[in-house]
C-alpha cells in the first residue's frame, strides 16, 4: 500500500512539474508578442492566460489558439519539442518570418507582435497596411467598448460596403458604422441608439478623413 502511494505522489509530482514547464513555455511565448495582446487576439480571459501560466491545467482549445496567435508550434507549447518564439536561424541572425509587428496609427509606442500564420489567417489582408487603434467613449457600445483594440486596413479608401470604419473629424479620431447611401454620401452610425446617425451628402464628405476599415476588434481582458 505505502509502495503505490509512493508511485502515485511520483506521478502526480511529475504531472506537475510538466504542467509547470508548459506554462514557462507558454509565458515566454504570450511575452513576445504581450500579454495582455495574446489573451486578446487568442479569445481567453487575462486571469486564464494568468493561471496557464502559473502551471494551471490548459484546455486544448486554448493552448491550440495560444500557439497560433504567439507564432509557435503547438508541439512546442504544449510538450517542448522544437523551437520556441525568437529563436535564431542558423545563420545567426533572428528569425521574424512567423511573427509580425503591427504598428499603432499614431506611432505613440511599439506596435504589436503577432503569429504571422493566424494574422493571415484570421484577417485575409495586405498586412503591411495594418494598423492598431482603440475605441474611445460608448458610441459603438455593445459592438465596442471604450478601450477595444481594433485593427484598420488602411488601404481601404473608400466607403464600398456597409462596414466599420475608422475615420478622423476635426482631429479627433473614432469608430463609426458608415453605410453608402444610393445616389451618394453616407450614414453615419453609431451602434449605441443614445446616438442618433448622421447623413452626409456626399459634396460633404469631407468633413471627415477616412482613415480605413476596421477589419478585427478585441475586448479589454479582466484584471
Amino acid at each position: 500500500m505505502a509502495r503505490k502511494r509512493r508511485q502515485k505522489r511520483k506521478l502526480m509530482d511529475e504531472q506537475i512539474r510538466l504542467m509547470r514547464e508548459r506554462g514557462e513555455r507558454l509565458r515566454e511565448a504570450a511575452q513576445s508578442i504581450g500579454i495582455t495582446h495574446a489573451a486578446k487576439a487568442a479569445g481567453v480571459p487575462y486571469t486564464t492566460l494568468r493561471d496557464y501560466m502559473n502551471g494551471g491545467e490548459m484546455k486544448f482549445s486554448a493552448i491550440s489558439s495560444l500557439a497560433r496567435v504567439c507564432g509557435v508550434s503547438l508541439d512546442w507549447l504544449a510538450f517542448g519539442n522544437g523551437t520556441g518564439p525568437g529563436t535564431d536561424n542558423p545563420d545567426g541572425t533572428a528569425s521574424t518570418t512567423r511573427q509580425i509587428v503591427i504598428p499603432w496609427h499614431d506611432n505613440h509606442e511599439d506596435g504589436l507582435r503577432i503569429g504571422r500564420d493566424w494574422l493571415q489567417s484570421a484577417i485575409p489582408r495586405d498586412l503591411s497596411a495594418l494598423c492598431l487603434m482603440t475605441s474611445e467613449g460608448d458610441a459603438m457600445e455593445p459592438t465596442l467598448a471604450s478601450g477595444d483594440l481594433v485593427i484598420v486596413d488602411r488601404s481601404v479608401t473608400t466607403v464600398t460596403a456597409s462596414a466599420l470604419y475608422a475615420l478622423e473629424s476635426s482631429g479627433t479620431l473614432m469608430i463609426r458604422r458608415l453605410d453608402p447611401r444610393l445616389g451618394g454620401g453616407v450614414r453615419v452610425i453609431a451602434d449605441n441608439h443614445r446616438y442618433p446617425p448622421q447623413d452626409i451628402e456626399e459634396n460633404r464628405l469631407d468633413c471627415f478623413r477616412l482613415l480605413g476599415e476596421v477589419v478585427w476588434t478585441g475586448g479589454v481582458p479582466g484584471p
